[in-house]
């Protein structure tokens, strides 16, 4: 029903209970009613899911106890905010460890190939290839971690999946074929850039650092 069905029943019984009270004159009010008449719920449906909590504000009003599933929505939203807040610092973190690691890898391979840049140099390889080479190599660095980690988390999406769904199905009831997890592949291509990216990043120090080496004292040291 909706709401003006509801009110016009509200009225309705308050019109009802109010000739009882009429007719029985004041004995009414000493003695308890055997039997009350009257509805314990209703149910009004809403064209919009938008405008539910009004809907359900104007019930109260009305002295009556109102509750929709929105209410369990927006409790269920803010926990997820909370969990997305926890994961993304977890990530952040792991982030940063990462570009620490793929700089990190990068310095140690400047002083491993300090030869190797030493006769780039020489036989006249411009400072921009070299630093090309280097960024080259941090970025692919990034890029096959972000494939591995968007494989790793296909894998877990699965088994949520088949194992997760199948332990709710068993104490929850049927899902009607719904996915506890779904992985669009826009996301994992863009998981696959954005570490290519940060190691692009994570990698351009080394790569400075590699263009201001030397040349003969590169060869010098080997």
């Amino acid at each position: 029903m909706n709401i003006d069905e509801l009110l016009k029943l509200q009225q309705d019984y308050n019109k009802s209970n109010n000739t009882d009270n009429i007719g029985n004159g004041g004995s009414s009010r000493s003695k308890k009613k055997e039997q009350e008449i009257g509805f314990q719920q209703a149910r009004v449906k809403v064209d919009d899911i938008k405008k539910v909590m009004d809907v359900q504000e104007q019930i109260q009003a009305m002295g009556l106890n109102a509750y929709s599933m929105v209410e369990y929505l927006e409790q269920t939203k803010k926990t997820q905010a909370v969990m997305q807040g926890i994961l993304g610092g977890i990530g952040a973190i792991s982030l940063l460890v990462a570009a620490i690691g793929i700089a990190n890898t990068m310095v140690m391979a400047i002083y491993e190939r300090r030869k190797e840049i030493g006769i780039m140099k020489v036989i006249g390889a411009q400072i921009k290839d070299i630093r090309r080479l280097f960024l080259y190599e941090s970025s692919m660095i990034g890029f096959i971690g972000g494939a591995c980690g968007v494989g790793v988390s296909y894998g877990v999406s699965y088994f949520l999946n088949t194992v997760g769904a199948r332990f709710l199905t068993v104490n929850v009831g049927d899902m009607g074929g719904s996915k506890l997890s779904i992985i669009p592949a826009w996301l994992a291509v863009s998981g696959m850039v954005f570490s290519a990216f940060i190691g692009l990043v994570s990698g351009f120090l080394p790569a400075r650092k590699a263009t201001k080496l030397s040349a003969l004292a590169a060869i010098h040291t080997e």
